[in-house]
């Protein structure tokens, strides 16, 4: 069974993150007792309502594509919470697709800013120019604040729409850390050379994606979406 899904991003490292991400999940995975609720769901409807109990194979392949495929107008991000512009960016861009679009919009808060640049994390970098300077006013900001609090976390909002069975699905998920000056690592991108996930001392782009796809706030924000989608489609068989 193949499983299309468009990733609604242009950003290489993005794309390629994600992809991993949902190329390392592993069905059988899901916990027996959520096919238990969908029998006991089945018990209740019509009969022959058992045997429309769907399963996902196995042999499930997810094919992967992006917005680097399309040429489709970047909408605006108008709402001040991420789960709300993950939503309409899938909702927009699935549109055009016609595929299951997932989005994710994740930025980093810091708590000594009063959890600044959170939602405008994006518009904060280009208003910057690029991440060199990101790191450069950020640094400059916990400065004047005296840096006496590098606490900091990673929130996360992911959003699968499929617009054919005009079906939703979305996880949130968060992880928490601190920041760290100078950035550090190569193996990385946006943030991930200033940031140090609770736990470790490497930053993401020391610890590289090999770790950082099994902790970060987008693999659990992922992962919890598509054992969602799992379960709706053990459930009732949506593809």
């Amino acid at each position: 069974m193949v499983f299309k899904i468009v990733i609604a991003s242009t950003n290489d490292g993005k794309i390629k993150e994600i992809g991993d991400i949902l190329n390392s999940l592993k069905w059988e995975n899901l916990h027996s007792q959520q096919q238990e609720n969908c029998l006991a769901q089945a018990e209740g409807r019509p009969e022959g309502g058992a045997a429309r109990m769907g399963e996902v194979p196995p042999d499930l392949t997810i094919q992967i594509r992006s917005l680097q495929d399309y040429l489709i107008t970047e909408p605006d991000e108008p709402h001040d919470n991420f789960l709300k512009n993950a939503i309409h960016k899938a909702k927009y861009y699935a549109q055009y697709t016609k595929e299951a679009t997932l989005s994710e919009d994740s930025g980093l808060s810091i708590e000594a800013l009063k959890g600044f640049p959170g939602v405008r994390t994006k518009e904060f970098t280009q208003e910057c120019g690029g991440m060199k300077n990101t790191f450069i006013k950020l640094e400059q900001m916990l400065l004047l604040q005296g840096f006496q609090n590098p606490t900091a976390y990673f929130h996360s909002a992911a959003a699968l729409y499929l617009p054919t069975q005009d079906l939703l699905i979305t996880h949130e998920a968060r992880d928490d850390g601190v920041i760290s000056f100078p950035p550090r690592g190569e193996d990385g991108f946006a943030f991930d050379p200033i940031f140090i996930p609770k736990g470790y001392d490497r930053t993401f782009a020391e610890l590289g994606p090999s770790i950082k796809n099994k902790i970060s706030h987008r693999s659990k924000a992922i992962h919890g979406l598509m054992k969602k989608w799992g379960q709706i489609a053990i459930c009732n068989q949506v593809p």
